[in-house]
Parts: structure tokens; sequence; C-alpha cells
């Protein structure tokens, strides 16, 4: 699990990086006075991205202005969603272990892991080993 944080960021940035060069080199093109497909929006240096036309085409609809809002609030929404991802520790600081008579001990992460480590070191034809602790701490 911990894995797969990075890889999806990596994911979201190559794609969103992707567009931007697409979308971005298209639009230059079409300012320069490149030829373009008849389907692009855009075909000149004074073309401009909305036209009066079409911004007052949808003022007046009445789903328009909460349906924009509602969209922007979710993009709000999964942005602040990602970026708490990234603050959160991929490590556990600490572990509650069952200690076999009722109670729990409370054991710091980075000890559990490097005994962990040790242990799976001493195995015969292990060279190095790594631990990491994910997840909950209860778990």
């Amino acid at each position: 699990m911990s894995g797969m944080r990075p890889t999806v960021n990596r994911i979201l940035l190559a794609l969103a990086g992707l567009v931007l060069i697409v979308v971005g080199g298209a639009v230059l093109a079409a300012g320069l006075g490149a030829a373009v497909p008849s389907w692009w929006p855009w075909d000149g240096r004074t073309d401009v991205l909305l036209s009066a036309a079409d911004r007052g085409r949808w003022r007046d609809e009445g789903w328009w202005w909460p349906t924009v809002i509602a969209v922007l609030a979710v993009l709000v929404v999964l942005a602040l969603w990602w970026f708490l991802a990234q603050l959160r520790r991929g490590r556990l600081a600490e572990v509650l272990v069952d200690s076999g008579d009722g109670e729990g001990a409370q054991v710091r992460g980075r000890a559990l892991e490097g005994v962990l480590a040790e242990e799976a070191g001493e195995v015969d034809g292990v060279a190095r080993a790594q631990a990491a602790l994910t997840g909950r701490r209860t778990a």
C-alpha cells in the first residue's frame, strides 16, 4: 500500500502534463498561424476562448451556475483530499502489540522495524533486509 501513493502521483502528474503540453502546443500552433483541423475551436491569433455569445448563452439557464459550482466544489474536495494524503505518514510511529496476557504493549515503529529486519537478515541466504510498517497501529 505504501508504494501506491507515489505511483498514483506520478500517473496523475504525467497525465496532467501530457494534456497541458498537447493543448498548449495546439493553441500555440494555431496562434502562430499553423493549419489546424476544422473541429479545432481556435483558429487564429485574434480568436478567443469564449465569445460574448458563448458567455451569454448559458447565463440565463437555471441549471448552469449550480452545475458549475458543484463541479468546482468536487474538484476542490478532490484536490484537498490529495493534498492531505501527501501529508499522511507512510510509516507507523508506534504499534500496539498483543503481549499475550490480555494487555497490549506499545512499541516504537522504528524499533520494531529494526528488529524485524535484523531477524530477517539472520536467515540463511539473506544478505540484507529492510522492513517498513504501514497500516493502522492496532492492526
